[in-house]
């Protein structure tokens, strides 16, 4: 049950940041840009590093349900063999 607690908080953080990162190239002029960054070049430059950081979790959680459904798949040999 943890795991499944884990993937779903490491899903919600990827669509997040992804979420902002296209937020912030698709409206570069918005209030919280203006208020936080200091010209609209940063909020694309952010956007995009956003957005790329939001596809590497995605990707890492993608190969870590990978990995795990791969290791159930050969447990059953691995307890033939003691």
């Amino acid at each position: 049950m943890p795991n499944r607690i884990f993937v779903l908080i490491n899903v919600l953080m990827a669509l997040s940041y992804s979420g902002i990162g296209v937020l912030l190239i698709l409206y570069p002029e918005s209030a919280f840009s203006q208020m936080m960054l200091p010209s609209s070049y940063y909020a694309y430059a952010l956007g995009g590093v956003l957005l790329l950081y939001g596809f590497f979790r995605a990707w890492r959680v993608y190969t870590k349900l990978k990995e795990e459904d791969d290791d159930e798949e050969y447990s059953y040999y691995d307890d033939e063999k003691k």
